[in-house]
């Protein structure tokens, strides 16, 4: 795969996707970002990314576009366009890939796994696990959030070429600054990152507050650790190789994005469509299969989608 286009685009310019392609933009020439809105993506190729890190802004120019036709096949994709966008956005994506292309999908949660892995893509498709923070400030604007390590692997079995694809990927990223490890249980990751999730999106969007602020209210964090430990007890009974101390995990990440502004929460803000199916939702689907009581994570999902009721999709 060494002589595939040095092409590498990211897929959605939320928060994420901004800064995930102001990093590669450190160590790579051609960054493509790729919007479904046609007049962003004008906007972006005009005006390039802004990143705030502490009290210092970075510019960086960027081509950007609506129609991957106009990119054609490239390296590297690196998906990250929520959730609950997914079936709108693959379809669009086929003009990028190829056998020679690496899809990593950076999605939370886990109700988006079965679409991706049966959507029958000509390129192979690895999943990130990140507890980078971002936000976003604006169209093309992106607010550091908080560091945190990122996880790359597949989930089923992928050919020698796809693995070192993978690995090259990795080091990309590492150049570029960012803690990177090739995980072979990717699906193990996929699950700790899901209990942080469980614990922290939905309650900072139903008490309107930046992660630290549930740690200051005892409602809030009694709910957040009765939250984790229902969809531990979800995992467990799937036999997913959980880290110890889920709890602890959730609210060290509390503490460590204190002043970051979950997605869940900044999609409330901004009346789109949350990821809150694919998480707290997709633990109560799995516990449905398996006849697990989730109480809480049950008025969690009822609670967030009362918030947006009538909110544009994602």
């Amino acid at each position: 795969m060494r002589d595939r286009s040095p092409r590498r685009v990211v897929v959605g310019p939320g928060a994420l996707g901004c800064l995930l392609a102001t990093t590669l933009c450190r160590t790579s020439k051609e960054i493509w970002v790729l919007d479904h809105d046609s007049q962003r993506a004008a906007l972006l190729q005009h005006s390039g990314l802004t990143l705030e890190r502490a009290d210092r802004l970075e510019h960086f120019p960027i081509q950007a576009t609506a129609d991957a036709r106009q990119i054609g096949p490239v390296s590297l994709v690196l998906l990250c366009v929520k959730a609950p966008a997914l079936p709108g956005a693959l379809p669009s994506l086929l003009p990028l890939l190829t056998e020679n292309t690496l899809l990593l999908a950076w999605q939370n949660g886990i109700g988006h796994l079965p679409l991706l892995m049966e959507a029958g893509l000509p390129c192979p498709v690895a999943l990130a696990v990140t507890s980078l923070g971002a936000n976003l400030a604006g169209p093309g604007r992106v607010r550091f959030g908080g560091e945190g390590a990122t996880s790359l692997g597949f989930l089923g079995e992928a050919s020698p070429q796809a693995r070192l694809a993978l690995e090259e990927t990795a080091t990309i990223l590492r150049r570029a600054g960012l803690e990177m490890r090739v995980e072979a249980d990717i699906l193990a990751q996929v699950w700790n990152k899901l209990l942080v999730n469980v614990g922290i999106n939905a309650l900072t969007a139903i008490y309107n507050c930046e992660n630290g602020g549930l740690l200051r209210n005892e409602e809030a964090l009694a709910l957040l650790q009765a939250a984790v430990l229902e969809a531990a007890s979800v995992a467990q009974a799937k036999g997913i190789a959980l880290a110890p101390e889920p709890v602890t995990r959730a609210i060290e990440v509390c503490r460590a994005t204190a002043d970051n502004i979950s997605s869940m929460l900044q999609d409330v803000r901004n009346k789109r469509q949350t990821e809150i199916m694919a998480i707290n939702g997709a633990v109560l689907e799995e516990a449905g299969r398996l006849g697990i009581p989730v109480p809480v994570n049950t008025e969690l999902v009822a609670a967030v989608r009362e918030l947006t009721k009538g909110s544009l999709s994602g």
